[in-house]
């Protein structure tokens, strides 16, 4: 039986096992948080790269990986295939993100992943699904790929500059419904003794957050891209008089009902009339009313702006800058900080596992795993011998980056 003699236990998955073959972030990400939440995560590696990831010489990487064991197995041979499988036996959840079909042209298809543990939950993130047409299957994608397929950068444009993504907003989303999705099949699958196969199309799953893909599917409208004003008057990032920024969302009866006089407008007239809750842009009166907001904030350097509007209840928000996020006092309050120190024995800081549990709390006991670190640990829990574990060794089929060469920070 594999389980991790140093995890803690803490948080609400505390006691379900989770082993995830994925790379790069969308993946990573969702076990990452089963992590963070208590799991007893394994992230299998492959042997012969390490993660693209390591590469990106960013701290996010100790971020995304940490609370985990690592075990550096090349999966498509015959010997990285039995150790896979032996680990699935026990575990309750199994994430990979690869192009569509890869593992099932590798021979491990769900039924032979269910053969070795029926009860298995198994999570397939892929650009494009498993299904559908075999080119848009196979295509290679990555998180602003699938955001350009789905229509989500188009969903960005503005007059001044080509389409954008957000960036990384395909993989961070995945993960999110990735691990949703598999903990929801995880509680049936304990409910029933049968397994579940989730096939996680990124592209998909950027469609169904575009807010607005619906009136085009609907009555072919477009109705609203971020990069153009937003179709509520007052609602929008405004420019201050220090050259700093201020978000606004001014829609509401009472939010209009302040804000009117305060932008020297008259409330209660035809215009503006009482009980008034939105104003579109597109109108005379909301181009008014923009305009007058642009030209009061105008006045202002934005903390003053800021001070003056939520001394009023309104919503608005300086547009932060990292050093303001950090030096906040609420973010500071809330404990949204967290430092630990990595294998290489440098602090990192990062924003703090969320959301916050009030009877089973969170913790970090643990920094990111360099490539193979847990190769020994791992394997004579199922049962490998130290001569079996060397010849996977001499084999290739396992590998280990003792030196921490593809670590943060990097070795010189």
């Amino acid at each position: 039986m594999w389980n991790n003699p140093q995890l803690p236990k803490f948080g609400p998955l505390s006691g379900v096992k989770v082993v995830h073959a994925t790379l790069a972030q969308s993946g990573p990400i969702a076990a990452q948080m089963m992590a963070d939440y208590g799991a007893d995560v394994l992230w299998v590696e492959n042997a012969l790269a390490p993660d693209i990831s390591r590469f990106a010489k960013s701290w996010a990487l100790d971020n995304d990986r940490k609370n985990q064991r690592n075990l550096s197995l090349n999966i498509p041979t015959t010997e990285g295939k039995k150790v896979l499988l032996k680990l699935l036996e026990e575990a309750d959840i199994f994430i990979e993100n690869s192009k569509g079909g890869q593992y099932e042209k590798w021979g491990l298809t769900d039924e032979v992943l269910w053969e070795a543990n029926p009860k298995l939950v198994i999570a397939h993130i892929s650009g494009f699904g498993l299904t559908g047409l075999p080119e848009y299957v196979s295509r290679a994608a990555l998180d602003s790929v699938a955001q350009a397929y789905s229509g989500y950068t188009f969903s960005n444009a503005n007059p001044m500059t080509p389409p954008y993504g957000a960036p990384y907003a395909a993989d961070f989303f995945t993960a999110i419904f990735t691990a949703m999705t598999a903990l929801a099949a995880l509680t049936k699958a304990r409910e029933t003794g049968v397994g579940e196969s989730i096939d996680l199309a990124q592209f998909e799953i950027m469609m169904k957050v575009t807010q607005y893909l619906s009136d085009w599917l609907t009555d072919h409208k477009v109705e609203e891209q971020a990069g153009y004003p937003s179709r509520y008057a007052g609602a929008g990032v405004f420019p201050c008089k220090d050259g700093e920024f201020l978000q606004t969302y001014f829609i509401g009866a009472g939010i209009l009902k302040k804000v009117i006089p305060l932008v020297g407008l008259e409330y209660g007239t035809e215009e503006y009339p009482k009980g008034v809750s939105m104003i579109l842009n597109t109108s005379p009166e909301g181009k008014k009313f923009t305009e007058a907001v642009k030209n009061y904030l105008l006045t202002m350097t934005a903390k003053e702006a800021e001070k003056k509007l939520l001394a009023e209840s309104l919503p608005v928000s300086k547009i932060n800058t990292y050093k303001d996020v950090e030096e906040d006092p609420h973010v500071q309050a809330r404990d949204m900080i967290s430092e630990w120190t990595t294998f290489k024995g440098a602090k990192v800081r990062a924003a703090s596992i969320v959301p916050k549990f009030k009877k089973h709390p969170t913790q970090i006991w643990r920094s990111a795993p360099y490539q193979g670190m847990d190769n020994e640990e791992i394997l004579q829990q199922i049962g490998y011998s130290s001569e079996e574990i060397k010849a996977l060794y001499d084999n290739q089929i396992l590998t280990k980056d003792e030196e921490m060469k593809f670590c943060m920070p990097f070795s010189k």
